[in-house]
Parts: C-alpha cells; structure tokens; sequence
C-alpha cells in the first residue's frame, strides 16, 4: 500500500503545529510519528510556532512555496494533517492564479481532525480529493482520510472507495439519538464504538457526539463492514486539538480579506 518505505527519502508537509517544548497536543504527536515509516528527506509544518507569547499560526504561503520546490525536486511527498488546512492552500493557488503542481505519482495524502469549526467551508470530501488530484497532481487511491478520537485510540482508516473500515478488533454501533436502542444498518443515529483494546483506562465502549451510518460490506475479509460519518459535533468546553486549529483558519481567513 506505500506506506512504510525504508529505501527512498520523502519529504513531508505536515497540517499540525511546529512542536514546541511541553506541547501535549495529540495531533502534533500522531504526524510526527507517521513520518517513521520512510525516511525523512525534509519537513515542513503549516503551523508555524512564533514563540509562547503569539502561538501558531498558519503559514499558507510557506505551504505554497514548499510544495513548488517538493515538484521540482521530484521525491515522493507525504501530506498530512486537518483537511481544512490543505483545502484551504489548494484554495490560494487557485486564487492566486498558480499552474497546478505535479507532485511524485508515489506521493500520498492522510488527513485526518475534520473540520470542526470549519464545517461551513466544508466541501464533500470526493470533490475535495477531485481538487487535491487536480492541484497537486496526486491519485485518488492515494488520498485517505482517517477517524478517530482520544477518547478511543482506535484509528479507522479510509479503504480505496472511501470508506471508513471497521478492523477486527473493534465494533460499532450505531444509537438512535432520543432512545440510545441500536439501530440497523443504514440507518443514521450516533456512532458508538466498542473494543477491548483499551486497557489503561475504563474506556472499552465510548459513544461519540457524530452521527453516523453503519454499511454491513461483503462477505469478503477485505470488504468488511464499515462506516460513514454524516455529521459532526462538538463541545465548547475542553477545546479539542482540532477545534483550536479551526480558530487558526478563521484568523487567517479574515486576515486575508
């Protein structure tokens, strides 16, 4: 699948903070440790890290500019990070009136965080992966999206078609929003996940605030069941690592008009 590669040297945009000393955010953490499985050629992070007094903030032009010398050097890139950030520099190029850049075929894309507070610049996600192929000159079959939460360290990762794959080692339900019974699949009601892998703390089942759908897939073991969220919420209280970089966006965005 590409994934791990311990041959050639890639380069890596990472959508997630610049790391600072005591950070705890858990983003930053899963990014970097996804550029363990090929060997970094150079990294560059769209959220730049200006000092304890200013924070991150959102360098789309670095971004722009980084991805023009990855084209030209020619080794496989590897994006990952909040789809809202990517959008948003796929976005400027075509603002800007910039020639789509043509990155290595062997470059891929994971994302991951949602879109949180951004939902109203949200576009279908197909459309988006049309706009990444477009601009950046990287497969469909290349681009992937992944679900997840801190609450349930589970990572369900994008198949070929889309689709969140449900692993072995985790179940999901799907519970009507006024009564909490199951419900069939197809049907739309909160996404409730069920595992035993979770042992350090008493989290074994965790019923998240997303609405989603529950497909049964094939009978094959690689068309398993799997799921589609529909919509996304959040809380204002305990600001998630993705809720406070929407709030790098929306700065960005007004600043820019």
């Amino acid at each position: 699948n590409g994934w791990i590669d311990d041959k050639e040297d890639v380069n890596y945009l990472l959508y997630t903070y610049e790391p600072e000393e005591g950070s705890k955010l858990g983003t930053a953490y899963t990014d970097n440790f996804l550029c363990k499985f090929a060997p970094i050629n150079e990294v560059f992070y769209a959220l730049k890290f200006l000092g304890k007094d200013k924070g991150h903030k959102f360098d789309v032009f670095g971004c722009i500019e980084t991805l023009k010398r990855y084209e030209k050097e020619g080794k496989p890139v590897r994006i990952f990070g909040f789809p809202a950030f990517l959008y948003f520099t796929i976005n400027q190029m075509k603002e800007l009136g910039l020639d789509p850049i043509k990155l290595n075929p062997e470059s891929f894309v994971f994302l991951g965080g949602g879109w949180k507070g951004n939902q109203d610049k949200a576009i279908d996600k197909i459309e988006f992966y049309k706009q990444v192929e477009e601009m950046l000159g990287i497969p469909d079959q290349r681009l992937r999206d992944g679900f997840g939460s801190v609450e349930h360290c589970i990572p369900y990762i994008e198949g070929k078609k889309h689709e969140f794959r449900i692993p072995t080692w985790s179940r999901v339900v799907i519970r009507d929003v006024k009564t909490l019974e199951p419900l069939g699949d197809g049907e739309v009601g909160y996404l409730n996940f069920i595992s035993p892998y979770i042992t350090s703390v008493p989290a074994n089942s965790v019923l998240m605030g997303d609405l989603a759908i529950r497909h049964a897939g094939g009978n094959s073991i690689f068309d398993g069941p799997w799921f589609e969220i529909v919509g996304r919420a959040g809380i204002k209280k305990n600001k998630s690592c993705a809720v406070a970089a929407s709030e790098l966006l929306k700065e960005f965005d007004g600043g820019a008009k």
